[in-house]
């Protein structure tokens, strides 16, 4: 077949320039409409991708006001940082303390004999170390720390020597750290109790199985430290804190104190030498302020984005990339109505940004009145600050919201309690008579508590003269018990002085809390109380909340229907029946990110309109292949329907010249036509 730059040669026309207009007048008008549709539907895409980018700047200015536990409406300050730091809760009151630290709380310390090696031989038994306080001078006396557990440390063949048994304590969860120091004349083991306060001196009592003598200055001997014998040396005493605050004295047993004043901790680095300093709490709403403000500036910023996409375009301007979009104007229309509405279940003063200072302008934008803002922030930031954060508000000391599920609804929640949780409480023998000799009769005793068996407990003998004595003891036993020690549960015991018997109470609440006696000694029953027997296990709290049915467990109560459903309440105490209403609000950040990210996410509204309108441009990459196709053929067409045109005008134009080379050669042609 000919080449398109081929035709014409034959006849001598231009066929090559023929079909090439023809051509191009065919392709011309649907190119150019596929060329309108394309910047079109691209200029629609940057559009579209103009939108995604200004909402998704917007969220991420929200992420600072979603939790309320983030950001402090208090803030601290004191005359000498270097004895003493304070960090505070939004509960902190305003006020200012006087406070002259007289004393650092110390861990009590104990250091042994010298060893002429890390690798000398200490001696084989057993360490019991029990924490309590010591009286003096010396050692006259000790008194078990209840809250405490007592460690026993097995020494055998495997890590009899000095460095061994460091190595043991310290791999071990015993409430002490071992160490060894070169004194300069030897090794000496020493123990440092974990903890500070004078409670927590150690009691170290020794079973020599070598020789069998417990307290000698020979073998293991030779780390007892107790009321019989002394042979390691204390190189510092346990110490309770002692502070002056505002003329009034405290102790602790920690340099940690977080129960002196409410929302405050203070954490005593040294002491002021009777030079006391001040602590001064104020009102900070600075970073819930500015948080604030952060949101509102990145609101404007997004809606004037926003604007230019849906701008009409008036008096010959340039209309928005968007202009009329459906999606667009829903949106605008959506986000302007949750950020000057009323935030669901807030009542009071605080219920929308107006009410704070944050007023709508004309084109949609925000605009704060400094003074109004100001006010209301100062006067309440939490109820500012629940404008934004899902916030739970409740006027009852004895309840606290504790969690709630993408079920819950926003609203006011009654709360109506209609059995409190309780603890499991054995109750022993009553009429007991003291002193009370602990002996091979009646030591051995074996527990349940929550379930978990505390193994045969063995008392220490002695002869208790106080109930309150050997309910320590009791306590002391029964909590360090090894499957006790490694759980969440342990117990109370207390002596009735009233009734002359021993209370045991679990300290867990409700159906899992459970306290029972499943084997006593010979003479445990009469010279204690004890019999086996179970207290039966304590009570779930029970109610409902916003008169939905609710679940107990423990003192957790969590609503299983209705607009309540999944909010979840702790009831500590207080009285049966109805207590105040739960105010419940799920705030403007998470209603505004629920809208945001339908429109965000990678299945929602945006990526829906990126969808269509790449499917509308891989359409157009379509309709440009079938045009070319279409073209080519035309194309083909024409080429084969000129080039046999151009061949038969050429076989003309050859039969012409034929004729008329035989015309001009007759005889007399010339004067023939001459005569014509």
């Amino acid at each position: 077949m000919a080449s398109i730059s081929s035709v014409g040669i034959g006849s001598g026309l231009d066929l090559s320039g023929l079909i090439e207009n023809l051509v191009n007048a065919e392709r011309a008008p649907v190119q150019n409409t596929l060329d309108r549709q394309q910047n079109r539907f691209t200029t629609e895409l940057s559009g579209v991708g103009i939108f995604r980018g200004a909402i998704s700047s917007f969220q991420s200015s929200l992420s600072g006001l979603s939790d309320p536990d983030s950001y402090s409406t208090r803030s601290s300050s004191n005359t000498n940082s270097s004895a003493l730091s304070a960090s505070i809760t939004n509960d902190a009151a305003v006020g200012s303390y006087n406070i002259d630290i007289t004393n650092l709380a110390e861990k009590h310390s104990l250091a042994s004999t010298s060893f002429a090696s890390t690798d000398d031989i200490v001696g084989e038994g057993t360490l019991q170390i029990r924490f309590g306080t010591i009286t003096g001078p010396g050692f006259t006396s000790f008194a078990p720390d209840a809250n405490s557990t007592s460690q026993s440390i097995v020494i055998d063949s495997t890590n009899n020597t000095l460095s061994g048994l460091r190595d043991t304590i310290n791999e071990g969860d015993f409430g002490v750290n071992a160490s060894i120091i070169n004194d300069g004349s030897g090794y000496r083991l020493t123990f440092e109790s974990k903890v500070t306060g004078e409670s927590s001196a150690m009691e170290i009592s020794v079973t020599d199985t070598g020789d069998g003598i417990h307290d000698d200055n020979q073998g293991l001997s030779r780390l007892a430290f107790n009321t019989t014998t002394t042979q390691m040396t204390q190189t510092r005493a346990a110490e309770d804190a002692a502070l002056i605050v505002n003329g009034i004295p405290v102790t602790s047993s920690s340099n940690t104190l977080s129960n002196m004043v409410d929302g405050v901790t203070l954490s005593l680095l040294e002491e002021t030498a009777g030079t006391p300093l001040t602590l001064n709490i104020s009102e900070n709403t600075s970073e819930i302020s500015n948080s604030i403000k952060s949101v509102v500036e990145a609101y404007n910023t997004m809606i004037g984005s926003l604007n230019d996409l849906n701008q009409a375009g008036p008096e010959g301007t340039e209309a928005g990339i968007l202009v009329g979009d459906t999606v667009l104007r829903s949106f605008i229309t959506n986000v302007r109505s949750q950020m000057t509405g009323t935030v669901d279940g807030l009542t009071g003063s605080i219920t929308a940004l107006s009410t704070i200072g944050i007023k709508t302008q004309l084109d949609g934008t925000l605009k704060i009145d400094d003074a109004e803002f100001s006010s209301a922030i100062n006067e309440n930031p939490a109820g500012a600050f629940a404008l934004f954060a899902p916030i739970g508000q409740i006027n009852d000391s004895g309840i606290a919201l504790t969690d709630y599920t993408d079920n819950t609804v926003s609203g006011s929640y009654a709360v109506n309690i209609t059995q409190l949780a309780t603890q499991s409480q054995l109750d022993g023998g009553t009429g007991l008579s003291l002193p009370i000799t602990i002996d091979a009769d009646n030591d051995n005793l074996t527990f349940k508590v929550d379930g978990l068996s505390t193994g045969t407990l063995s008392l220490t003998h002695g002869s208790y003269t106080t109930g309150a004595d050997l309910a320590i003891e009791l306590q002391l036993q029964i909590n360090s018990a090894s499957a006790i020690k490694d759980s969440d549960s342990s117990v109370s015991v207390s002596y009735d002085t009233t009734n002359n018997g021993f209370v045991i109470t679990s300290n867990k609440y409700g159906s899992d809390s459970l306290v029972e006696v499943t084997s006593v000694d010979t003479n445990t029953t009469t010279e204690l109380g004890f019999s086996v027997l179970s207290a039966g296990a304590g009570l779930d709290v029970a109610g409902t909340i916003g008169g939905n049915a609710a679940s107990g467990d423990g003192q957790s109560l969590t609503s299983i229907g209705g607009g309540s459903n999944g909010l979840s309440i702790d009831v500590t105490g207080g009285a049966i029946g109805a207590r105040d209403n739960i105010q419940f609000t799920r705030g403007l950040v998470e209603n505004l990110n629920s809208l945001l990210s339908s429109y965000l996410d990678n299945d929602g509204i945006l990526s829906a309109k990126e969808d269509g309108i790449n499917g509308s441009l891989d359409q157009i990459a379509v309709d440009r292949e079938n045009l070319e196709r279409r073209i080519e053929a035309l194309e083909t067409r024409l080429l084969s329907q000129f080039t046999a045109l151009d061949i038969l005008v050429s076989q003309f134009q050859s039969t012409s010249d034929y004729l008329t080379g035989q015309l001009a050669a007759l005889p007399g042609s010339g004067q023939l036509l001459n005569d014509n």
